[in-house]
């Protein structure tokens, strides 16, 4: 068996933020990594956001096989969404595969892990739980534990009210909730490494990217306020002490991995495709006598005190089917449409077919279509710079050439970096641009490994979200499923990883993931909306 590996994740995490605190000695245990290890840019996903790059890292592969791309999981044959969980993961996950092999694994606070796992070794969720009375450890009595060790446990630092900290109260406020959870953090890691030994324990750290999507701009640009700078700073510091004290933990021959979803940069506003394809005759929508009919029914029926089961029938159909109640479109006559958006915008067209009520023939038409599609979008301006709004346009099929679970969108709006995209179908606004910068995601996350036989410097060779999981099979000597789209990372090695491949395992048989339970969806929900997810 190979030396024990430490993983620690931090979703966000940023050379651009992390490196300058390496450099100034705010951080020592991470500089003394990036001084000993391999290191990398480490590609994201596309799109680069939380659930689809966590659920690549997990499996291996990219979105067209494990079918997660964003916080919703869109069924286009139904026009239907619902929060993502690991109920939606099907693909044999990293920890699962360990596990059967006879690993002792411990993956903690980790996206995409609630419902936890039962064939995943010692799982606590993350920030996607509902809530601590949720059943959220395997096994199950970890978390009575967990609470007695941490009585006031939470999974990420949010704030109750404030979309923004530009008052002092409410940075005040919020740095100090994600100094708690870092302790939070740190105390769970810490107790669940005495049970040691462990062959491959992770830790991941949601608070970065919470802090970051708030106060980005204090991070990258010291001059603008010193004195939030020099307050982010001991945020750091602290984050890096917590490392050290488990490093403690741990044995001398352990390998350390930081690794992250994906990077960050400054975020200036939103752009809203689906006001353009309506402006392009793409969506169509109900006329305005449907939604006053509905509004006087409801009336009506409020004098009345009773709803019968006829007119509820009649106003879900109204609604088609609850989708519509984020995209309110008449889908007899609307073409395309992005589904789903929070970072890239992901655009289906209404497929014959596929569809319920789809309008567009398979074949020549589509290929038309999203061709025109692609052109439109390509050549809309900023009205403020003139310049493109969209990086890219990028055909889903040629993202993943592989779609097992239906899910893949047929174009991916890439907006350019400042601006991400939202599904929003309001009355007139296409872009909005915010009185004050945040942050947001960029493709480009980090990548360091220290540790016995691995080499040290930049490595030179581009590096995939994806190759994680294959590696760290091969480190673990555990058989690399022969489907997995991600490599084995040997240039990081003084000798070649042995790499056994197998045959795939089979997918998790379930007919189609099953949603969270209405309280879930709402206390989820609720969380994403004040990291500023789901607006």
């Amino acid at each position: 068996m190979s030396s024990p590996l430490l993983i620690l994740s931090l979703d966000g995490g940023s050379f651009d933020v992390l490196e300058p605190l390496a450099a100034s000695g705010d951080m020592p245990v991470l500089a003394g990594l990036l001084a000993r290890g391999a290191r990398a840019a480490l590609r994201s996903t596309v799109p680069p956001i939380t659930p689809a790059a966590w659920a690549s890292f997990l499996t291996g592969k990219r979105p067209g096989k494990h079918g997660i791309w964003d916080f919703r999981v869109y069924d286009p044959h139904a026009y239907r969404d619902m929060l993502v969980s690991s109920r939606a993961l099907r693909e044999p996950t990293l920890p699962q595969l360990l596990t059967a092999a006879g690993r002792r694994v411990a993956f903690v606070n980790l996206p995409l892990m609630y419902p936890p796992p039962q064939d995943a070794g010692t799982v606590v969720a993350g920030f996607d739980t509902p809530s601590v009375e949720s059943v959220f450890t395997h096994p199950p009595e970890l978390a009575r534990r967990l609470r007695t060790a941490v009585p006031d446990y939470t999974f990420v630092a949010t704030l109750d009210t404030a979309t923004d900290v530009e008052a002092d109260g409410d940075f005040a406020e919020l740095v100090a909730r994600v100094e708690r959870s870092l302790r939070q953090r740190a105390t769970v890691a810490q107790l669940l490494l005495e049970d040691g030994p462990w062959d491959v324990f992770l830790l991941h750290v949601q608070d970065t990217d919470a802090l970051q999507h708030k106060v980005w701009p204090d991070l990258i640009d010291p001059p603008r306020r010193p004195a939030r700078r020099d307050r982010l700073r001991r945020v750091y510091a602290a984050l890096d002490a917590h490392l050290g004290a488990i490093l403690g933990r741990c044995p001398s021959e352990t390998r350390v991995m930081v690794i992250s979803d994906h990077g960050f940069g400054t975020h200036l506003g939103r752009v809203y495709p689906n006001v353009l394809l309506r402006r392009w005759r793409m969506i169509a929508q109900p006329g305005r006598w449907r939604a006053r009919l509905r509004r006087s029914l409801h009336k009506r029926l409020g004098r009345r005190g009773s709803e019968d089961e006829a007119v509820k029938t009649w106003d879900l159909r109204v609604r088609h089917r609850g989708f519509a109640s984020s995209l309110p479109v008449r889908w007899s006559a609307t073409r395309a449409y992005v589904g789903v958006a929070e970072i890239y915008g992901l655009l289906y067209l209404n497929l014959r077919g596929r569809e319920p009520e789809g309008l567009v023939a398979p074949g020549a038409e589509a290929e038309a279509l999203l061709d025109e599609l692609a052109q439109r979008f390509r050549t809309v301006q900023d009205p403020v710079d003139a310049c493109p709004v969209f990086r890219d346009v990028l055909r889903g099929s040629v993202l993943d050439p592989e779609d097992r679970h239906g899910r893949r969108p047929d174009l991916v709006l890439v907006p350019r970096p400042e601006f991400t995209v939202g599904r929003d179908l309001n009355d007139r606004l296409w872009i909005e641009r915010y009185p004050v910068p945040m942050g947001t995601h960029r493709p480009e996350g980090i990548f360091v490994l220290a540790g016995p036989d691995i080499v040290p410097g930049v490595l030179p060779s581009t590096i995939e979200l994806i190759d994680l999981a294959p590696t760290i099979l091969a480190l673990s000597d555990v058989p690399v499923p022969g489907d997995m789209d991600g490599r084995v990372l040997h240039e990081c090695f003084r000798s070649p990883l042995t790499v056994v491949h197998e045959a795939p395992s089979a997918a998790r048989p379930c007919p189609a993931p099953a949603p969270l339970s209405s309280d879930e969806e709402t206390s989820v929900a609720e969380r994403l909306r004040a990291l500023g997810y789901l607006t």
